[in-house]
């Protein structure tokens, strides 16, 4: 058993895009509409058969809620270069700068997409 994809809600689906593709480097994997109207985007990292699904539903009257999610992890190369490039391209909210985990032998860093969902940026030691 893999895990092969999470799934969130999302307000503004081209924001997203170009907080996730075009600040964090992830590619377009996939999309669809259902029948409703919904749009279900994918993107995905080096691993191809892994992805992170964002529903857009231009019908939706709540405002998306990131409730019960603590945070999305992307393991990334080089954590100073994500993080730094990821506020100076799209001014997101930096929850807690880069520090060394010695438990983990990694380092971390979180900051917050468009619609204020927590992003761990991770790097191995």
């Amino acid at each position: 058993m893999e895990i092969q994809h999470t799934a969130v809600a999302v307000e503004d689906l081209e924001r997203t895009k170009a907080f996730y593709e075009d600040g964090l480097g992830l590619a377009y994997a996939w999309d669809f509409h259902t029948d409703e109207g919904v749009h279900n985007y994918y993107v995905t990292g080096d691993k191809l058969d892994t992805w992170l699904q964002f529903v857009y539903d231009p019908e939706r009257e709540d405002p998306v809620q990131p409730d019960g999610i603590v945070h999305l992890a992307l393991l990334v190369d080089d954590l100073e270069e994500i993080f730094t490039g990821m506020v100076d391209r799209t001014g997101c909210t930096v929850v807690r700068e880069p520090v060394t985990i010695e438990a983990a032998d990694a380092r971390a860093a979180f900051i917050e997409d468009p619609d204020g969902y927590e992003i761990e940026l991770f790097e191995m030691l």
